[in-house]
């Protein structure tokens, strides 16, 4: 038993020495992310910081010839169906793809949260969207990368819809459909599929709250919207910047074999208390409402750069000194108990 745990630390330096290497198949959605979230720079600076050698490449996936779809049917009908190629990047076959990859990161652009209702028997061949023919295409794609037990994948949950742009049911079967994946999808069969990791974008950008001031749950929030009257389901600006940091370190965690989730995203506005006083250069955090004690923070400039570290606070209430914090925008992240908060804030020195 210990030649085997010495065995498995000797890989994972080795690992670390030599660098892994990670393709994100993505459309406009995961572009907006990996450009205007700055993951690549995120990845860079945690090299350089760690003496590490992650990279990440990321490709318009799939494209010309094949239709600009990219939903759990077209992921199923180039990789099992005999529709991918050995030679063209655009349709390239997972295969092939993991040749020159240790790790393959892939989503679904926001029509695939279109989701109707199930008529009649569900069909892994079939490319409408219904939760019980996206449950099939998914199983059948969980048994291909199990064909592949030393590389990693990553799979995005959905990307929701804007509120203009869905119905109320259409929207609940999406968050219906993406807690089949978090809770039941790498479980139901009763085996392991430790190299299989689930990147929660939906809950990360989708309305939570039933009833919330703006916006509509089970869409797009209403602050992430590009336009409020539109309904261009592209998350805005705030929302890449916000999820780009997120997404870099799962990355680098899933590289590591370390655990990539966290218990849970909460947008309960009213849980947590952010209150500044310029005058004194101070950021205040009130997690009392939460029902915690202690909590976790981290605070990253838009460039993914970590400017703040307090891993354990041991009070509910914490002040930040930001007399030396640029002018700018910041996303602080902190973890009390079960639950992770995110938001957004900015400095502003007169």
């Amino acid at each position: 038993m210990r030649n085997s745990v010495l065995i498995c630390i000797l890989l994972a330096m080795l690992a670390e020495m030599h660098g892994q290497s990670a393709i994100f198949l993505h459309h406009s959605t995961g572009e907006g992310v990996f450009v205007e979230g700055k993951v690549a720079s995120w990845i860079n600076q945690y090299n350089s910081k760690n003496g590490t050698n992650y990279t990440v490449t990321a490709r318009a996936y799939p494209g010309t010839p094949y239709p600009w779809e990219n939903y759990p049917y077209d992921y199923w009908n180039l990789w099992l169906n005999g529709q991918c190629s050995s030679t063209d990047i655009n349709i390239q076959c997972l295969g092939n793809i993991l040749q020159s990859y240790d790790m393959v990161i892939y989503k679904h652009c926001f029509p695939g949260a279109g989701i109707g209702p199930d008529n009649g028997a569900a069909a892994v061949n079939s490319s409408v969207k219904t939760i019980g023919n996206y449950k099939l295409q998914y199983r059948a794609l969980r048994g291909l990368m199990d064909q592949y037990p030393t590389k990693k994948f990553i799979i995005w949950t959905l990307a929701p819809l804007h509120r203009l742009e869905t119905t109320t049911e259409e929207a609940a079967r999406a968050r219906e459909f993406v807690n089949w994946v978090k809770s039941t999808w790498l479980t139901e069969d009763g085996k392991s599929h430790p190299n299989i990791y689930i990147f929660d974008f939906y809950n990360l950008v989708a309305e939570s709250n039933t009833n919330p001031v703006n916006g509509k749950i089970n869409c797009l929030k209403y602050e992430y919207e590009k336009s409020h009257t539109n309904g261009d389901s592209h998350p805005n600006l705030l929302a890449n910047q916000t999820v780009g940091p997120i997404f870099a370190e799962f990355i680098v965690n899933t590289f590591k074999g370390q655990s990539t989730g966290i218990n849970k995203y909460d947008d309960n506005r009213d849980e947590i208390v952010i209150s500044s006083d310029p005058g004194q250069h101070q950021l205040s955090i009130d997690i009392s409402r939460s029902g915690e004690n202690k909590m976790s923070v981290r605070i990253f400039n838009i460039n993914g750069q970590m400017v703040y570290n307090n891993p354990s606070s041991e009070e509910p209430t914490l002040l930040i000194n930001t007399s030396g914090f640029l002018n700018g925008t910041y996303i602080i992240w902190i973890i009390a108990g079960q639950h992770t908060f995110i938001r957004k804030f900015a400095i502003i020195h007169g």
